[in-house]
């Protein structure tokens, strides 16, 4: 007993006045592990918090938060942007509600964060989204997989203004990216596409003749994005093919099919000069077609890359 004593004495730093014999080593209160940090029995981690899986958790969780966190996961791994962050602001909204202690867990933080930043090219989504995935490293430990997935998240932000150096304090920065002018869109990828309430047995004569006007098309479309940095032009239009009897001639051979088009009203600005432009490409070969038959069609064309 005395040796035992003269031990403990002779090594103090080694000796531990409130350990037991079942402690593992290296398992004092000031050294257990905090959330998401490794762990190899619920005794390493720090009071609050459980071993699963070899890693600190907390238990005090939402199941409703949690479900719809899942939610919006699932939506953000099909590229669903706004369902996505709508469900991650769900399960913040349901753990503020059930009042669960510290509030929602980093891991809503860095789903959230990551959903945001895929809708990367709404520069008010990649601000928020750099945001709350730096409030996500801040939370989670040096090493974790949700670190390393965070930082890759935020390193899709860099060609849309990311300022790396706000990521480097430890509290949360007043700014994080800069305002990205967006990349007008070029011509060389539009296309032209055509839909219609009713497609006449003879359809590919308008389709054919649309493509021929490709060209003017683009030209249409080129002007309408440099003035508004848009990508999508759409003009709508009826195409009717009717029978006409020349009434000069009593038989049917005195007559024939004519065709009518008519172009939506354009409104002003940009849009109503983009609609105007696919107009005079367009109007004055469609009337020449001839079709054999008779139908009204409602057309809209839509130039876009």
């Amino acid at each position: 007993m005395r040796g035992a004593i003269f031990l403990c004495l002779a090594g103090l730093a080694a000796c531990d006045s409130k350990a037991k014999a079942s402690d593992p080593a290296g398992a004092k209160a000031e050294t257990k592990s905090k959330e998401f940090e490794s762990c190899g029995t619920t005794m390493h981690c720090e009071s609050d918090l459980r071993c699963f899986d070899q890693v600190c958790r907390r238990t005090a969780r939402s199941t409703v938060g949690d479900y719809w966190a899942a939610v919006g996961a699932a939506a953000h791994a099909r590229g669903e942007h706004d369902a996505a962050i709508e469900a991650y602001e769900s399960a913040i909204r349901q753990y503020n509600a059930d009042k669960i202690p510290n509030g929602h867990p980093p891991d809503i933080d860095c789903g959230y964060g990551a959903a945001l930043a895929g809708d990367k090219a709404k520069n008010e989504r990649a601000e928020k989204g750099a945001q709350i995935l730096h409030r996500c490293l801040l939370a989670v430990p040096a090493g974790s997989a949700l670190r390393e997935r965070a930082l890759a998240e935020l390193a899709t932000l860099n060609d849309y203004g990311l300022q790396p150096l706000a990521l480097g304090g430890t509290k949360l920065a007043e700014r994080y990216t800069k305002a990205v002018e967006p990349k007008a869109p070029t011509g060389d990828k539009v296309s032209v596409n055509l839909t219609a309430d009713q497609q006449p047995k003879s359809w590919s004569k308008i389709t054919d003749k649309v493509n021929e006007s490709k060209a003017a098309l683009i030209d249409c479309w080129e002007q309408y994005s440099k003035a508004t940095k848009k990508d999508t032009v759409a003009a709508n239009l009826t195409v009717k093919s009717y029978f006409y009897q020349d009434p000069n001639y009593a038989d049917e051979e005195g007559g024939g099919f004519l065709t009518d088009v008519k172009f939506d009203a354009a409104g002003g600005g940009p849009e109503g000069q983009a609609q105007g432009c696919v107009k005079k490409a367009l109007e004055a070969d469609l009337k020449k077609l001839r079709f054999g038959e008779g139908f009204t069609s409602k057309i809209t064309v839509t130039l876009k890359p």
